[in-house]
């Protein structure tokens, strides 16, 4: 049985056939003997036994008449001929039945219940190949389709899932560069109307207007490019500690006021040039500086440091702390606390663009809860 499994469909019916025609063959000549034998013995029973005396050609001729017409032997002469077609075909509905039931019946099967998963978009399933022929072949490159379809499906839904990470991303760090230049044109805004705009604060607004708005083209720029949030590059560059530490000071200010809420800004290290990128150190700060003003009560303290190959900001608020669902899942994407009105308002994005961001910098990102509220330590190595 297993051989004929492992068979070609041509090989395996053209055994199955030669082996239920070869009994029907047997079959038949067993049935033409018995016929014969059956026809010998109910004409000798017939047939009379020849007197002494003899019996004239007449009486002879009308023995053998009675034998020639008795219903038994015509009977058994119609059977010599019947059976073996009988038998033939027989055989062939046989044959038929034991190829199909065999050869067909389980690898249609499989088929057929494979193609009703994949109408009804269910991909996770194995299909068997259940013989080594044709349609064991078939099966084995059905399988080969299905798992090529649910790979398929995998990499669009891990690509729309990129693509949903790096719009709310976008989104996400879009918020702060322009709340600086709202913020910015306010104080424009109001120094014109109270007449105390100098050509130097002035000056001072306008460069920072200028400096966020070219930021917002380069990031718009990177984000259009980038597949994902991962192929955002890390481009060091040469700058002045003093100054970085400055324009933060600055930007993180006009987002406190636009807040409502205070800060405190500190910053040591020494005054040299250290090799960073400029855009990853300021969004990650906004972004955390940002996540905390939204949660302090009344005040954020921030701490700058630069020394031993490396900047650390520490961003720490008066608020309730952060939640187990973030300090447990460890800085995920889409990351929010069980609070609808922040849920409808954010994305959940800031922390996570924060580590990656890190990372790309060689440096990490650490939450944790402190009596007084919530602390955040980002470290960047240069």
């Amino acid at each position: 049985m297993e051989r004929l499994k492992s068979m070609s469909l041509k090989k395996s019916f053209f055994t199955i056939i030669t082996l239920f025609l070869l009994a029907a063959v047997t079959l038949s000549t067993v049935s033409f003997i018995c016929c014969m034998k059956l026809n010998h013995n109910i004409a000798s029973s017939i047939q009379f036994t020849v007197d002494d005396d003899g019996m004239s050609s007449a009486d002879f001729t009308v023995q053998t008449d009675e034998i020639e017409v008795d219903w038994r032997i015509q009977f058994l002469n119609i059977l010599q001929i019947a059976l073996p077609i009988l038998f033939v075909i027989t055989a062939l509905l046989l044959a038929d039945m034991v190829f199909y039931r065999m050869k067909l019946k389980k690898p249609f099967a499989i088929l057929q219940s494979g193609v009703e998963r994949i109408q009804r978009q269910d991909l996770d399933f194995t299909v068997e190949k259940y013989a080594d022929d044709e349609l064991g072949a078939l099966c084995a490159a059905f399988e080969t389709m299905r798992s090529e379809l649910l790979k398929n499906n995998r990499e669009m839904w891990r690509q729309m899932e990129e693509r949903k990470r790096l719009n709310a991303a976008f989104s996400h760090d879009l918020r702060n560069p322009v709340t600086v230049l709202k913020g910015s044109a306010k104080i424009l805004q109001t120094g014109l109307e109270k007449g105390l705009l100098t050509a130097e604060n002035a000056g001072d607004t306008i460069s920072l207007i200028t400096q966020y708005s070219g930021r917002i083209e380069t990031y718009i720029e990177a984000m259009t490019s980038a597949q994902k949030l991962e192929e955002l590059q890390c481009t060091p560059q040469f700058i002045d500690w003093s100054v970085l530490a400055n324009e933060l000071n600055a930007s993180l200010s006009i987002l406190s006021a636009s807040a409502g809420k205070e800060i405190q800004f500190t910053h040591s290290g020494d005054n040299r040039q250290i090799c960073v990128d400029k855009y990853i150190i300021e969004n990650t700060a906004e972004n955390i500086v940002g996540n905390a003003l939204r949660y302090a009560r009344d005040k954020v303290a921030i701490d700058l440091t630069c020394n031993d190959g490396k900047v650390v900001l520490v961003v720490a608020d008066d608020g309730s702390g952060f939640s187990p669902t973030i300090l447990n899942r460890e800085v995920a994407p889409f990351l929010r606390d069980n609070n609808t009105a922040e849920q409808e308002t954010h994305f959940g994005m800031g922390l996570y663009i924060c580590r990656l961001l890190c990372e790309k910098h060689g440096g990490t990102l650490m939450l944790e809860n402190t009596p007084d509220g919530a602390k955040v330590t980002a470290t960047f190595y240069f």
